[in-house]
């Protein structure tokens, strides 16, 4: 389905929302405040109008449009995502834009998902759009009659949300009625591993001392081949591997957290250096992506990869080194949905112990060399502002709002089923402006939701407790205000 080659996409931000400062000796500062649990590094795209998408009827509460998003990189490569947040929506029309991401920072790594991530990843290899061939996926799954593109979106996408969000979602039509049947059947044994990253490249800052290895950086990527590069410090400063030789590369299959470091020889002055790896590569499909700006009131729903074209990905980090004595530290931050926190980690790479504080949490020494962990534990759905600080006025301030569990909307009194606007929903292009699709009526505000509609999807909008035909996509209102403004794939 996917053609043409793009070129380098600007890195946002780094891994699992990793931010990171370093201060000490002549490196002292402190940073603003940054966030730890939007999305990391990797692909960044902007969601389009068009989907590929069926009628899904939901037990319990009505009709939606369910299927196939795009979402298209500045450079114009294209990626396909199903929808694993049935609870929020999205504004088709917002241009919303998205971030790759690990499933660990999303519901996917909450406890208790272990075995519906891996569901969910075995109907992605095995369902359209990894399958092109829908004849071949027809036969496979005993599938009889027309069998269309539209059907086979609608089908993967119900079974999806059986397991992303505990629905039993059934399409309309008999031939995705089919496909869903036969993804949720017992020939779903299940993909336990989690997907590579496009590229990633953590941690997002380093600090250490002239006259050694600075480091390590640590580099997972689906890519055959990673290029290192560094840029803006003195021409005798090179990554080289955990022996010291040089590399201008790591060639593939990329091992998990494979290591290098920057070598900075003994006298030279004070000083920095970005260290830049880059690839291409197809994104595996099973990755989660996140919207980006994400707000507790402000956010879109969590998707999840279905297909890629071939991208290039680049994403930076920095080094920075001294000649003083002291502690040198640097301090880190993840979304950790498993523990329902954030994990703050800060390293001394220093000649003296740091005592650090980390608020709120406790207040914790770091021996020189050494790392010191802790898990700030954080409500769903709710902020945090944690901040560190330490010797030589180091400060760095983590905010942001955890968001790791799928909402439940509440069901209506009596569902209201979505009026058809064609026999058939189709593959929408250009949609009308403002369309929007979602999984939920409701009498209450929240954002609009989008699960996959296209512009020959009937529109119905929640005003003051009764639904009301407006024609273009299924619209309807959130049930209320959750993780995203949008609904989650």
């Amino acid at each position: 389905m996917f053609h043409r080659q793009g070129r380098i996409l600007p890195r946002i931000a780094t891994v699992m929302l990793t931010s990171t400062l370093v201060a000490g000796g002549s490196l002292l500062g402190a940073g603003a405040a940054s966030a730890a649990d939007g999305p990391g590094a990797g692909v960044s795209a902007t969601l389009q109008e068009k989907m590929v998408s069926g009628q899904i009827t939901i037990q319990g509460e009505g009709k939606v449009a369910g299927g196939l998003f795009t979402l298209k990189t500045a450079d114009g490569e294209l990626l396909q995502t199903y929808c694993i947040d049935f609870g929020h929506g999205v504004d088709t029309s917002a241009k919303v834009q998205y971030q790759e991401a690990d499933w660990k920072s999303s519901s996917l790594g909450a406890k208790g998902k272990t075995d519906a991530a891996a569901k969910i990843r075995w109907i992605l290899e095995n369902s359209y759009p990894h399958v092109k061939d829908l004849g071949a996926l027809a036969k496979t799954a005993g599938i009889s009659g027309e069998f269309t593109e539209q059907d086979a979106a609608a089908g993967t996408q119900a079974a999806i949300w059986h397991f992303s969000d505990g629905k039993k979602a059934t399409p309309d039509d008999p031939q995705g009625a089919a496909l869903t049947a036969y993804l949720l059947s017992d020939k779903n044994k299940g993909i336990a591993a989690e997907p590579k990253p496009s590229l990633s490249l953590t941690p997002e800052s380093v600090a250490g001392k002239s006259g050694g290895k600075l480091g390590p950086f640590t580099v997972n990527s689906s890519a055959d081949e990673v290029k290192l590069s560094v840029t803006g410090g003195p021409a005798t400063v090179a990554v080289v591997d955990k022996d010291g030789k040089p590399l201008a590369s790591l060639k593939g299959p990329i091992a998990k957290d494979t290591q290098f470091f920057l070598d900075v020889p003994a006298g030279t002055a004070d000083g920095s250096a970005s260290v830049t790896a880059a690839v291409s590569t197809v994104v595996p499909s099973g990755r989660v992506f996140l919207s980006k700006g994400y707000t507790a009131d402000k956010h879109s729903q969590t998707m999840i990869l279905a297909g890629s074209e071939k991208v290039n990905v680049s994403d930076t980090a920095k080094a920075k080194w001294t000649q003083e004595k002291g502690p040198l530290l640097a301090a880190t931050s993840k979304v950790d949905c498993v523990e329902n926190g954030v994990e703050v980690t800060v390293t001394n790479t220093g000649d003296q112990p740091a005592a650090v504080t980390v608020q709120p949490g406790k207040a914790l020494t770091v021996q020189p060399g050494k790392a010191e962990k802790i898990t700030v534990p954080v409500a769903e759905d709710t902020a945090y502002d944690i901040k560190v600080t330490g010797p030589n006025g180091f400060a760095q301030q983590f905010q942001g709002v955890l968001d790791c569990k799928v909402a439940v909307p509440t069901p209506s009194a009596s569902p209201s089923p979505a009026t058809s606007g064609s026999a058939t929903p189709s593959t929408g292009t250009t949609p009308s402006t403002g369309t929007s699709t979602g999984p939920a009526a409701t009498t209450t505000g929240g954002g609009l939701a989008a699960t996959g509609g296209s512009s020959a999807t009937p529109v119905l909008a929640g005003v003051a407790g009764a639904l009301v035909l407006a024609g273009g996509a299924a619209v309807f209102v959130l049930r209320r205000r959750g993780r995203h403004s949008g609904t989650a794939a």
